[in-house]
């Protein structure tokens, strides 16, 4: 008789270090830029990459996503940000462990998606705000300033998204109720 206990936990273990890998990655690298944008870069400067299309220009963003709710330094509205996120990355990851899957996709998706949180929740808890140098768009026409936290949670919610829409549907169709 096969030990299948050994097997499942073997398989626990490599969806638990995807998630955690993905996550820890995200949250180096997301730190590593920021800081290295902070000490070479005076606020609000910019560097074209790409003439017209893609510049690293460094902001400090007080709000959420994109800007909405900044603009001020209200102590009040700073704490009750850390609290929402908080809340969502407890979410998230309890979500991941209750829908524990054996997808390489599913679990680096939720891995990229609580350490851009994370990343950004770092920035916002030392420092006030989030390190935002990411400007991309035409000319004038541009897409607000973000950063690499923000660039992985979307790509976490993108990969989330193809692994429902693609891989999970298939195995709900195959193994009907």
């Amino acid at each position: 008789m096969h030990d299948k206990t050994g097997f499942y936990r073997h398989k626990r273990r490599k969806m638990k270090r995807t998630f955690i890998i993905g996550c820890l990655a995200v949250v180096f690298l997301d730190q590593v830029t920021k800081y290295i944008i902070r000490s070479s870069m005076e606020i609000f400067s910019s560097i074209a990459v790409i003439k017209d299309v893609f510049k690293i220009t460094y902001i400090e963003n007080n709000g959420i996503a994109f800007g909405l709710m900044g603009g001020s330094d209200n102590p009040v509205k700073k704490w009750f940000l850390i609290a929402v996120v908080l809340f969502a990355i407890v979410m998230i990851t309890v979500y991941w462990i209750v829908n524990m899957k054996d997808s390489f996709l599913f679990n680096l998706s939720c891995g990229f998606i609580v350490g851009g949180a994370i990343g950004n929740l770092i920035d916002r808890i030392l420092r006030g705000s989030v390190t935002d140098f990411i400007e991309i768009g035409y000319k004038d026409l541009t897409w607000p300033v973000f950063n690499m936290a923000d660039t992985f949670v979307t790509i976490g919610i993108f990969l989330f998204a193809v692994y429902f829409l693609f891989f999970e549907s298939k195995k709900d169709a195959s193994h009907p109720v």
